[in-house]
């Protein structure tokens, strides 16, 4: 037993997200290392996802999303510091810097994740009570505590956790503002259109959306007592700040690893991170931190997606256990769920579509997700985007059935399906969870028209 531990290769991995813990546990069962994950948080294995939802009491405490406890990672022998910020690697001598303590690694996964992107002039004023922002689980249990006692509650950010968390906590009778600098909502997802839908319903749900406009600044002394956009000052018991995050590269950039046009660490297909002019054979890097290629445009960007990062993770862990495999382009198919209803999108925007230059033709389309007579249905909205015959993009937005529709959709973009073949696509019926004619066709049709 003595004689495998000491053959074992030391295996770092600084981050306890979505790819450090999966890294973790695959090379535990497959390979033969000897495993230590350095984590700046105070809780690992947990679906930062879920969060929203406990805040809007759908999910009852936050102990629920903690996937894994620290005593699952004991047991199966791997070491698992919390609280811990790694000062330094080493690349050329193969060691962490960890205050005065030095670990030196055969192997070594960099998912240090993102940092959050505070606007410089309200920045000074998170040092405020009860003005929060939302990256960990610690976050969400010190908003939770705030909203107990809160009647105004101000959220600068209409991405994703943004309007997530303002649909959750309205629902609370909690008075709740949204404020986005764009014009729309979601915007790095889905085109203007398509957000009106969006923010017409958190309306309805009695939230005050603002966009088109920054706030000014956050007041007070001690305590958050108000918000200053576009002139006044509007009251606030509670703020929460959500104006999206940048790649986490600092250390990795210090040791002389590059980072590319997108902020985030450059890899090769297998994720090896690159030093000098080679990618280097030890040093992986996977999820919020690295840089992944639009399949569609070939642009570098950084996904921000869970299941993009366990992708990569499952990756990272085949080449760590010597089964070679490689991480692609990809589409990064998106769903989020606001209240009662799901917004998703796979692909190119019209946005995205004019900064790249293409000339894309758009299908729309409205109906139902069941038959009209068939009780508890919701109206759905589907935009396709084509490429010239070719689908290149598609959102949808719905009650329900939004991610089933995203799915297929990001599969028959990556097969490069033709308009043609989608006319003659076939689609099953049932009452209860579906119109005779899916409303996915007349998007496609409308599409055919305009060709």
């Amino acid at each position: 037993m003595d004689e495998k531990i000491t053959k074992c290769k030391e295996l770092v991995i600084i981050g306890g997200g979505a790819v450090g813990m999966a890294v973790a546990t695959h090379t535990r069962r497959h390979g033969n290392y000897s495993i230590t994950v350095l984590s700046k948080d105070a809780h690992t294995a947990y679906s930062q996802c879920g969060i929203p939802f406990v805040l809007g009491g759908v999910i009852k405490d936050f102990d629920a999303l903690i996937v894994k406890k620290p005593e699952f990672f004991k047991q199966m022998g791997i070491n698992v510091k919390l609280n811990t910020t790694v000062d330094a690697i080493d690349i050329d001598s193969k060691t962490i810097h960890i205050k005065h303590e030095t670990l030196p690694f055969d192997k070594l996964v960099i998912a240090t994740g993102s940092h959050l992107n505070l606007p410089g002039n309200i920045k000074p004023r998170i040092q405020l009570d009860n003005v929060f922002t939302l990256r960990t689980l610690s976050d969400g249990m010190n908003i939770r505590n705030s909203l107990e006692t809160a009647n105004n509650l101000i959220i600068i950010g209409g991405g994703s956790i943004g309007v997530e968390v303002a649909a959750s906590v309205s629902k609370r009778g909690i008075n709740t503002t949204l404020v986005n600098r764009n014009h729309s909502l979601l915007s790095h997802s889905i085109d203007p259109d398509m957000a009106g839908i969006v923010q017409a319903y958190l309306v309805s749900l009695g939230v005050n959306v603002i966009t088109d406009i920054a706030p000014t600044s956050i007041n007070g002394i001690a305590k958050v007592g108000s918000v200053t956009i576009g002139g006044a000052g509007i009251s606030a018991d509670t703020v929460i700040i959500s104006t999206g995050v940048l790649p986490e590269t600092s250390l990795a950039q210090d040791a002389g690893i590059e980072i590319g046009k997108s902020g985030g660490i450059v890899t090769d297909g297998q994720l090896r991170v690159k030093v000098g002019n080679r990618f280097h054979p030890d040093v992986f890097s996977g999820g919020e931190c690295a840089q992944v290629y639009d399949l569609l445009t070939g642009e570098s960007f950084v996904s921000q997606l869970g299941s993009t990062a366990r992708r990569m993770a499952a990756v990272i862990g085949d080449n760590l256990c010597g089964t070679p495999s490689t991480f692609g382009p990809t589409i990064n198919p998106w769903v989020c769920i606001v209240g009662d209803l799901q917004v998703g999108s796979v692909g190119l925007t019209n946005n995205v579509a004019k900064r790249s230059g293409e000339n894309v033709i758009t299908g729309m389309s409205k109906g139902l997700t069941r038959a009209g007579y068939y009780p508890g249905g919701s109206q759905i909205s589907i935009k396709l985007i084509f490429n010239g015959r070719y689908l290149a993009g598609a959102q949808v937005i719905a009650g329900e059935g939004v991610k089933e529709r995203i799915d297929g959709l990001a599969f028959a973009i990556k097969r490069k399906t033709t308009i043609v073949e989608m006319l003659e696509m076939e689609t099953c019926y049932a009452p209860p969870v579906s119109m005779l004619v899916d409303p996915l066709m007349y998007a496609i049709e409308d599409a055919h028209k305009k060709m």
